[in-house]
């Protein structure tokens, strides 16, 4: 296994060639979230601390991912990861064991607790390390040394013990937020999607975008972007999701006429996408209404118009290519139509209808949603089959260590993320960051946006989108909040740069991913991806400066920022697609571009930049009326050729 290879966002099949031991670790993993979140010990009177489940889960994905890599090794390696497996295993359930007696011994700093954190942080680095990358590692290196050394810079020296046992066992460190989260919520909603997707579920989410825009020009790329979008919402993981999607759309795009980076950059882009999309936003929505402690609605509205500006630039630019290269509709022998479609599968529609019932009318966690719909799901597909496949007990336990093995590398990171954040509470440097990024951006809100944004992207290279944002809520989301961002447009700033780290070179993941599927250029689909979300890069500038765009003000303002917002993209849309009514020259799609960005402006930013969105419409309304159609310019083309031009 290289480092690079992302098998937190990959989901890990328990085939034969896994052992025993890490589909058991699997296993326990998902049944401790499952145990935990209905409350079961309580309900047999077993009081525990938080923290107690939660370094179980640790060491279980600790075991989980140690034996995987020991699958991959031979010889010595082979057994030596299997015992630091072991070894890391009953470190955690110990500690989870003594933990409530632990807030003495810390104190105290007995040996044998002393060498524990060294073993654990040491395994936790190795393991982190080689299923992600050096990154993470390396940030946690820094903030520890900053922790430890950090007196000449005027940061209170640590020892190197009492560093060790507070990263292992205090509740802002290791046993944090972003593995609760990770237990209580991320585990429940991946569990969801892998059942949907080994009952037939994500079969039919594709058939029925098949059967909804495959009549349409350009139909493969369009019931590409519909499928991912409603499959990555679930997962709220854009490599897995191209992995799931991507194996049949982009080969059918491809058939279609679009080239091999085109159709694997739509398959990355509408991934990635996903976790923007309400109401479910692959479960950081939860994590972010927890944070800023607001209703969850709450954050579905705010996060539902710059989620239609996102698909709304991918769909339109899809149509201007499928125009251009003239791609036509799928073919009728390979869509179903949308009656037999739901014919066949229309059962999966409760489960979300049961998720969305429990969400938005009982108010309630959303873990509970996920466990409701979880429960409707194995009870339709256990009484209806899909296309041949009923959903067996046999079944449902493969699907349950196959979802404790793709979220065992997950958890680590969360863990990993959960020491960054206790390192900065250790030294006091998030107050430090927020003051330094705030003087460094001279006080401009602007400037320090792009700082904002650029450190975003730079994190969540090779990191999970709930990760990286749960980091970076910590550190930076106060800086913004200082400059007058109210929380919920600092949040989300955040949360969307985190996750274009997926699309941004040089790691760019979903990219990646969907180009070896598709048989491209890697470079060439990262930067089709980018074109195709450029969106993403400029939304959250907009509605930083317009909370409008967040459906915040009054219903007339949201209603004309939508109205510009949408004609802004469909003109920079064109302008990038290099087709209006008509094939453009560079000069006009220059122009295009310039006059859609100037329509995007939110009209509430002052009288001058409402005359701009003027000016720029009617500009644009020229344009498309003295365009001539293709039909038209080939033919002033072929007029020109005879008489010489």
């Amino acid at each position: 296994m290289t480092n690079q290879h992302d098998t937190s966002s990959t989901p890990v099949s328990s085939a034969p060639t896994a052992n025993v031991g890490a589909k058991a670790a699997g296993f326990l993993l998902v049944a401790i979230s499952l145990a935990w979140i209905l409350n079961l010990p309580m309900l047999v009177k077993v009081p525990l601390y938080n923290e107690q489940p939660l370094a179980c889960a640790v060491g279980l994905s600790l075991a989980v991912t140690a034996f995987l890599l020991g699958d991959r090794a031979h010889g010595p390696l082979r057994l030596a990861a299997y015992l630091a497996g072991c070894l890391l295993l009953a470190i955690m359930l110990t500690i989870a064991w003594r933990y409530p007696q632990l807030t003495i011994l810390a104190v105290m700093r007995p040996l044998w607790l002393t060498l524990s954190a060294y073993a654990i942080l040491a395994g936790l680095g190795f393991l982190v390390w080689r299923y992600v990358g050096l990154p993470v590692v390396l940030i946690v290196a820094l903030f520890s040394l900053l922790a430890l050394f950090g007196g000449p810079l005027g940061i209170p020296e640590t020892p190197v013990n009492r560093w060790a046992i507070y990263m292992l066992t205090d509740p802002n460190a290791l046993l944090g937020t972003p593995v609760r989260v990770a237990v209580e919520i991320v585990i429940p909603f991946v569990l969801f999607g892998e059942l949907l997707r080994h009952s037939g579920g994500s079969d039919f989410l594709t058939r029925i975008s098949f059967a909804i825009f495959g009549r349409y020009r350009g139909g493969s790329a369009k019931a590409a972007v519909g499928t991912s979008a409603l499959f990555g919402t679930i997962t709220g993981n854009a490599v897995s999701n191209v992995v799931s999607t991507g194996i049949m759309t982009i080969p059918l795009m491809k058939r279609a006429g679009l080239s091999a980076s085109t159709a694997s950059a739509v398959e990355a882009a509408a991934s990635t996408g996903g976790q923007l999309l309400p109401p479910v936003m692959g479960a950081a929505a939860f994590v972010m209404a927890d944070y800023i402690q607001v209703p969850y609605h709450d954050v579905i509205i705010a996060a539902a118009l710059p989620a239609a500006l996102y698909f709304g630039a991918i769909f339109f630019q899809v149509d201007r290519l499928a125009a251009r290269k003239d791609v036509r509709e799928i073919d009728k022998g390979e869509r179903m139509t949308f009656r037999d479609a739901f014919r066949e599968g229309g059962h999966f529609a409760l489960p979300f209808l049961v998720m969305f019932a429990v969400l938005f009318n009982l108010q309630t966690r959303p873990q509970m949603a996920a466990i409701a719909a979880i429960i409707a799901l194995v009870a339709v597909s256990i009484v209806r089959p899909y296309r041949g496949v009923r959903l067996t007990p046999r079944l449902l336990l493969r699907v349950v260590i196959d979802t404790g093995m793709s979220v065992a590398p997950l958890l680590l990171i969360t863990a990993a993320a959960g020491l960054i954040i206790g390192l900065i509470s250790l030294t006091g440097l998030g107050f430090s960051i927020a003051g330094q990024a705030i003087a460094l951006s001279g006080g401009h809100k602007l400037v320090l946006l792009i700082l904002v944004a650029l450190i975003a992207i730079l994190f969540g290279m090779g990191m999970p989108t709930v990760a990286v944002y749960v980091v970076l809520a910590t550190i930076l989301a106060p800086a913004l909040q200082d400059t007058g961002l109210a929380p919920m447009q600092a949040h989300l700033f955040i949360l969307y740069f985190g996750m274009m780290s997926m699309l941004t070179p040089p790691v760019a993941l979903a990219s990646i991913t969907a180009a070896r599927i598709g048989g491209a250029n890697m470079w060439r689909t990262s930067f089709e991806a980018l074109k195709l979300a450029w969106v993403a890069y400029l939304v959250p500038f907009l509605f930083a400066f317009s909370p409008e765009l967040l459906l915040g003000g009054t219903w007339y303002g949201a209603t004309l920022a939508a109205i510009t917002a949408f004609g802004g993209i469909a003109a920079v849309s064109m302008g990038a697609a290099g087709y209006a009514r008509s094939e453009l020259s560079p000069p006009m799609r220059a122009v295009y571009i310039i006059a859609g960005l100037c329509l995007m402006l939110p009209p509430a930013l002052g009288h001058a930049v409402a005359i701009v969105n003027i000016i720029a419409a009617a500009l644009l309304i020229v344009l498309l009326a003295t365009s001539p159609s293709r039909g038209a310019a080939s033919e002033t083309r072929e007029q020109n050729r005879r008489v010489g031009f």
